[in-house]
């Protein structure tokens, strides 16, 4: 296992990704007030719906912003393969569990619709998903490409283009030794 220092030395930079991108500042705490309606698989992950992959201590996260306003993420989270595997297992499933729900918030309705998708055959374990979230007039596509590689989990989210751009890059950078 890595200790989030290490997590954190392996991400990508701005310059990793290329012209154009810039690091954006990270949510340091999730909302405590996020409920999930119509879905009650999902809601049974409870505080996790907010960040489904906490129950791993040692992590390390990173946002971007890129050419046209696009936006790309990259979580990394180490621990022993079993409890990575029984964990992503355990929140894709749900996740995964209802074609549609709610997101409820103090102060707005996301109705999330989401679809697993076939990920690159890449480490020893992937996953991947696209959830169109629609709030306030507004529809967003989000992809999330999940990948296991011995006891770290890379988890990179954002518009689908970004994700198919930037997976590979995440994972080569993640996974040197």
């Amino acid at each position: 296992m890595l200790p989030s220092e290490q997590l954190a030395a392996r991400l990508l930079t701005a310059d990793d990704l290329g012209p154009g991108y810039a690091a954006r500042p990270t949510a340091t705490t999730a909302s405590s007030e996020a409920s999930v309606e119509g879905c009650p698989q999902l809601g049974q992950l409870g505080s996790a719906v907010d960040n489904p992959y906490a129950m791993f201590p040692n992590q390390g996260k990173r946002a971007f912003t890129g050419p046209g306003g696009t936006q790309v993420t990259e979580e990394l989270y180490s621990a022993p393969p079993k409890d990575l595997s029984a964990g992503v297992e355990r929140n894709m499933t749900a996740m995964s569990a209802c074609p549609s729900y709610q997101l409820v918030t103090a102060t707005s309705v996301a109705e999330v619709h989401t679809q697993a998708v076939p990920v690159p055959r890449l480490g020893d374990e992937q996953w991947g998903q696209v959830l169109t979230v629609a709030t306030g007039g507004r529809r967003t596509v989000i992809q999330q490409t999940v990948i296991r590689d011995g006891a770290m989990l890379l988890v990179v989210s954002g518009s689908p283009a970004e994700v198919t751009v930037h997976g590979q890059t995440a994972l080569a950078k993640a996974t040197a030794r």
